[in-house]
């Protein structure tokens, strides 16, 4: 690509070995403005101090016209507003970057003003850092997230403005970024009308905030209570960072509550399962302990459902758990049969072979006892009677039989007796044989004689 005589010799002016810029980053440069394939610039300090306004003219119109760069860092560079004004005065729009870091430096409201026209054209930025700036405050806050809501967003973006003097953050009731993936705001004191702003935010139907640093932000266990309400139905916020703030105990506690809610098995298992990374101040090593484990069932589990189900076995199920987060939780504790008044019948034994399972017998007597009455009106008594007087009757039928043979048996006997005690050794001896006495055998002859003699007279006819 030719270059005008006048570009290159722009360049030497800005650029060349006297003004003290180093060969490395003078190399640097001129590949940008060379469009070669750079990816990312950066800048230092001891360089950017030689910079001439002409030198950041010339590096705004040199990074507009790239289209290879994703990546301008230019941390820490002792950037004022002018610097600013002059770096985007050509450089107001790029096709290419999706990151601007812009921290440690001096700019404030004016030199925010100039890089306006910039963050509204550079459809593919998606990544702005620019904390650290200590004349930054809330008025450029306001500025920037009304640039930002009036920029058409097609992507999840990130917004880091740490340490910069903010003190009021409601700009984002008025302004929505629905686009906007993580937010970086420790370091300023928005205190508990920020944690307000915020929990609104996250509470919105279309919010998309999945990371929220505020570290050090004047956040007590109030705006800890307003944050972690705010989760109750959130299914995207996934890291909360909150240390340097005087959050106790009873911030912990409410945290606790919304990620294991043990009023119920119900709401344990509808608990917020999304919240995988919290980061709050020490207070004290047990409830850091409990809130670390609620954390990290969350963190454990690939699907809300498993972490659901894990959380209503653990601490649920198990009476000595329950009883703790009761307490934790300024709630009545109240015996497992009373928990699953609300849990169909049917599921009933089920659990209960999960309470031995996982807690082992002595879980699982604790929780039976009370359970029968439950247990029982999973039994279907109309059919367990009608089966149970089938079953007594065939045994009444064997009964019978056996008694008949019995009874049979016992005549036998009395006939044996009365020939023993009559003395007649020879009856005796056919009892003996048959059963039966002379007379009862003479009979039974007479009797099948008879019928034969009939069966001749027939046949003769």
């Amino acid at each position: 690509m030719s270059v005008s005589t006048s570009e290159v010799q722009q360049f030497h002016q800005a650029f060349g070995e006297h003004t003290g810029i180093s060969n490395r980053r003078r190399d640097y440069i001129n590949d940008v403005r060379q469009l070669q394939r750079v990816k990312e610039f950066s800048l230092y300090r001891p360089d950017a101090d030689l910079f001439t306004d002409m030198a950041w003219r010339l590096l705004g119109r040199y990074i507009a016209r790239n289209n290879h760069l994703n990546k301008i860092d230019l941390g820490s560079c002792g950037i004022t507003d002018q610097n600013m004004s002059s770096l985007f005065y050509e450089l107001t729009c790029s096709s290419s970057l999706t990151k601007l870091v812009l921290v440690g430096n001096s700019f404030g409201i004016d030199g925010l003003r100039s890089m306006v026209p910039f963050l509204q054209n550079s459809p593919n930025l998606s990544s702005y850092d620019l904390g650290g700036n200590n004349n930054m405050n809330t008025d450029c806050f306001v500025l920037l997230v009304q640039t930002l809501h009036g920029k058409p967003l097609e992507g999840k973006f990130t917004l880091s403005i740490c340490n910069c003097n903010i003190a009021n953050i409601s700009a984002l009731d008025r302004y929505t970024l629905p686009n906007l993936q993580r937010l970086t705001l420790s370091g300023n004191n928005i205190g508990r009308e920020g944690c307000i702003t915020l929990s609104n935010m996250l509470q919105q139907e279309g919010s998309n905030l999945s990371h929220l640093h505020l570290d050090r932000t004047g956040i007590d266990d109030e705006g800890a209570e307003l944050l972690a309400a705010s989760l109750e139905n959130n299914t995207k916020l996934h890291t909360l960072y909150l240390q340097g703030n005087n959050i106790t105990e009873r911030g912990y506690k409410a945290f606790l509550k919304v990620m294991i809610d043990i009023r119920s098995i119900e709401n344990t298992y509808n608990s917020n399962h999304t919240l995988k990374v919290l980061k709050l101040p020490s207070a004290g090593m047990y409830m850091s302990e409990i809130v670390r484990d609620a954390i990290h069932i969350n963190y454990g589990h690939n699907t809300a459902v498993e972490a659901a189900r894990t959380k209503v076995i653990k601490h649920q199920l198990n009476s000595e758990d329950r009883k703790e987060f009761c307490r934790l939780q300024d709630i009545e504790y109240c015996s497992i049969g009373s928990l699953f008044a609300d849990i169909e019948p049917i599921l009933v034994p089920r659990l209960l072979a999960l309470i031995g399972e996982e807690h082992g017998q002595g879980e699982f007597y604790q929780a039976l006892v009370p359970m029968v009455p439950a247990l029982m009106s999973c039994v279907d008594t109309s059919g367990m009677m009608k089966d149970l007087k089938a079953r007594n009757s065939l045994r009444m039928a064997e009964l019978n039989r056996q008694l008949a043979a019995l009874s049979v048996w016992n005549e036998q006997l009395d006939r044996r007796l009365a020939v023993r005690e009559s003395g007649d050794s020879r009856q005796s001896v056919i009892v003996e044989r048959t059963g039966e006495t002379e007379a009862e055998s003479g009979k039974k002859r007479q009797r099948s004689e008879e019928r034969v003699s009939k069966g001749r007279s027939l046949v003769g006819k």
